[in-house]
């Protein structure tokens, strides 16, 4: 086995998924709106036991780099650096907002995120590129989606709402750990600074 351990932890309850190669063999959503530190090594620590994967067969551990809680991100990032060294093996940190646009089949979309205390980070993809990530406030974020007749949205799960349910908006879910692992497993040698983004001012 080659497995990559992928972490998010900045995003809602965070996630962490287990990929052999391309194929997700496991994964794990948080189910609070704020990331532990306890939670994600116990939570590894499950998931392998459970999967009969040994430790040894980690060999890359990926990281979302943000954005999201500043705390959150970095949480995900020393989890990620002493598993790292403790296991001697690669680590690859990525922007959460480039792993699910990676995910889309479209190649214009915007990509959102909640922020927590009401704000949503979004980011707009044309192709390959992205444009510079930038927070709005929830309310602000539903009005511009609603009145936006040009492009495509795909949101966390935490942000896809009534308010929102329309063609052109597609709820990604919660598992982004499982997104910045593919997004690890294809560009191995990406490695983001910390994506300490703002929140909107309330």
């Amino acid at each position: 086995m080659s497995i990559t351990l992928a972490l998010e932890s900045a995003i809602a309850g965070g996630s962490i998924s287990l990929l052999d190669g391309g194929d997700e063999i496991d994964n794990w959503i948080g189910s609070t709106d704020v990331s532990k530190a306890e939670d994600l090594l116990v939570n590894i620590d499950k998931l392998l036991i459970n999967n009969r994967v040994s430790r040894l067969d980690v060999r890359r551990i990926a990281v979302s780099a943000g954005p999201g809680s500043f705390t959150g991100i970095r949480i995900g990032l020393a989890t990620a650096l002493g598993l790292k060294n403790g296991l001697g093996v690669a680590m690859t940190t990525v922007s959460a907002l480039e792993a699910i646009a990676a995910t889309a089949t479209c190649e214009n979309m915007i990509v959102a995120i909640p922020m927590g205390r009401n704000s949503v980070c979004l980011q707009q993809f044309i192709k390959v590129n992205g444009g510079q990530p930038y927070t709005l406030e929830n309310e602000r974020f539903v009005e511009l989606v609603r009145h936006d007749n040009q492009d495509k949205y795909i949101v966390h799960e935490k942000l896809y709402s009534a308010e929102i349910q329309l063609p052109k908006v597609s709820n990604f879910g919660s598992n982004v750990a499982k997104a910045v692992g593919s997004y690890a497993i294809d560009n191995p040698d990406i490695n983001v600074e910390p994506l300490f983004i703002s929140k909107a001012a309330q």
